[in-house]
């Protein structure tokens, strides 16, 4: 894609991974009350399955954890903020969790809380598998969402991921017991690198 990665010439926040609509870059501790606005929205609580109230100073702590784990020479976790890159502004936040090197294996998560709908998830869920693949260079990435959330499902597909799965009733959402649907990315199948 010819996209530049080093972005130091200008006013834009320090992006990691730079993809045509979406760039992503480590988190930052002044952006903490968003992060909390969007982990209280309707809409991320369900699809996260998410029970307990984000504050500030909690999400301020999960920075501050989140920010020592990624920098780590061989990370456990590495977790970035999604920006859009029209205006440079915040929009979410996708993770590479329980990262194990020995078997190149790591689960995936996302929150989007701003502009949904527009294909920023998409490419955000498309860069961190890159940066899994091409920087971390995993061999298998896992994520599970709630088989309601076809909007999130149709994104991961187009992403890279393959449905694997279905974990039935495993969880309670909207009340109800819910099916978990269990998907995985691996690097053969993986296409439209920015980082090789």
């Amino acid at each position: 894609m010819g996209l530049d990665n080093a972005r130091m010439d200008n006013h834009e926040p320090d992006f990691v991974v730079v993809g045509e609509k979406v760039a992503l870059g480590p988190l930052r501790k002044d952006l903490a009350p968003l992060y909390a606005r969007w982990m209280n929205q309707g809409e991320v609580r369900r699809g996260l399955a998410q029970m307990g109230v984000a504050t500030p100073q909690s999400q301020e702590k999960w920075v501050e954890e989140n920010i020592d784990h990624s920098a780590q020479r061989a990370p456990q976790t590495v977790e970035f903020t999604v920006y859009d890159r029209a205006d440079s502004a915040p929009v979410g936040t996708a993770g590479l969790l329980d990262i194990s090197h020995a078997h190149g294996t790591a689960e995936f998560g996302i929150a989007i809380g701003e502009r949904r709908g527009q294909g920023l998830g998409t490419e955000a869920t498309h860069l961190a598998l890159d940066f899994a693949f091409h920087v971390l260079h995993l061999r298998n990435v896992l994520l599970e969402t709630l088989a309601w959330n076809v909007a999130g499902l149709t994104a991961y597909e187009r992403a890279g991921f393959r449905r694997i799965g279905i974990r039935r009733g495993a969880v309670t959402s909207r009340g109800e017991a819910t099916d978990l649907v269990y998907m995985d990315a691996v690097p053969e199948d993986f296409v439209g690198s920015v980082l090789s």
